[in-house]
């Protein structure tokens, strides 16, 4: 029953990210350390965004607009070393506790910006891309979470769906192969997270192609309108849970 519920919940994960740009390690870290009972949950986020990510690139690659991927990249490289200090010192409760508050926190300010259909409007500021890419980066190696402020960000800016499609899948690249290597040589990655991941992969290449067929035929607007009502009940459940 675990094992079912680990994969679906990976598939779902996978189709939200491919079809929105973001949002599965939203989805996937707080069900995997509720259902394995530990924090490796992250770790296996981690390694399937990097296989994600590098089967989606080549689909969107040619809307990716570098001016800005290079700040938030930048950026990002400045907040990793935080979040690994973050993950290494936080027990599991903790871990939790910061999931819940950042799901319902991030998805409900998303989730009022598009009811009041502020989208479109910040400007691309040199600073305040590096300022979302470390603050980015330091939720990316503490809890495997380096998409949802960008995404946040670039809601805000003038970029075409695709454009911002792009941007995420190309950073998720770029961070989270950083992140995983940064685990790999600071925290160890065990074995029995590189197989758990391995079983999760199938059901999360199946998701990328579902969620990338998904995205051209349905209104984005209400879909990303149910997929913050979704992380807004997962973050309470989780707390309901602690």
């Amino acid at each position: 029953m675990t094992w079912a519920l680990l994969l679906l919940i990976t598939f779902i994960g996978s189709v939200v990210q491919s079809a929105t740009g973001f949002a599965f390690a939203m989805i996937v870290v707080p069900a995997y350390v509720l259902l394995l009972n530990s924090a490796d949950g992250v770790q296996i986020a981690i390694i399937l965004s990097v296989v994600m990510s590098l089967a989606h690139l080549p689909k969107l690659k040619s809307s990716i607009p570098l001016h800005i991927l290079k700040w938030i990249a930048l950026g990002c490289l400045i907040g990793f070393p935080a979040g690994i200090y973050i993950y290494s010192i936080i027990d599991l409760a903790m871990l939790k506790l910061m999931v819940a508050i950042f799901l319902i926190v991030i998805s409900a300010e998303n989730g009022w910006r598009l009811w009041r259909g502020k989208a479109g409007t910040e400007k691309h500021n040199k600073g305040l891309l590096a300022s979302v890419g470390v603050v980015s980066g330091t939720l990316g190696t503490s809890l495997a979470m380096p998409g949802p402020l960008v995404m946040a960000y670039l809601s805000r800016t003038n970029l075409s769906k695709d454009e911002i499609r792009a941007t995420m899948i190309s950073y998720f690249v770029f961070a989270y192969i950083t992140i995983l290597i940064i685990q790999m040589v600071v925290i160890g990655v065990a074995k029995e997270t590189w197989v758990n991941s391995a079983y999760m992969v199938p059901a999360a290449l199946l998701g990328v192609f579902a969620g990338h067929q998904i995205s051209k035929k349905i209104n984005e607007k209400l879909f990303k309108a149910l997929v913050l009502l979704i992380l807004v009940v997962a973050g309470a459940v989780i707390l309901f849970n602690l």
